[in-house]
């Protein structure tokens, strides 16, 4: 896993500064997106496992965390697709994406230490 925030900084003017808030608060709100993937993939709801990787695909784009975005792409598209029935296919699929999310805080907080204005 890495964080190359290039694209979100070119978005933001280069505010290295606003760009480590809005990592900070991704970083906060980590628990969260983490609890409401696992919650709809325990109830087995797959609309609310969409909205759950819809929600953490926005957060990861708006900082440029691709690697975290990518994945939860993909698991929005797939819970969106009609004619699925069944989460089990989506297991795997929320826990890769729980892993990054839960490894991702010392790698983002660095960056931000370090470019903190």
């Amino acid at each position: 896993m890495h964080y190359n925030p290039t694209e979100a900084l070119e978005r933001i003017d280069n505010d290295k500064g606003l760009l480590a808030m809005l990592i900070s608060v991704f970083v906060k709100e980590c628990p969260n997106y983490i609890g409401k993937l696992q919650s709809a993939c325990d109830k087995q709801d797959l609309n609310a496992l969409g909205d759950a990787a819809h929600n953490v695909k926005g957060a990861s784009a708006a900082i440029g965390f691709e690697d975290c975005r990518k994945l939860a792409e993909e698991l929005e598209v797939t819970c969106r697709q009609s004619g699925v029935k069944s989460i089990a296919h989506f297991e795997s699929s929320t826990a890769r994406l729980i892993a990054v999310l839960n490894q991702c805080e010392t790698l983002l907080n660095d960056w931000a230490k370090k470019n903190r204005a």
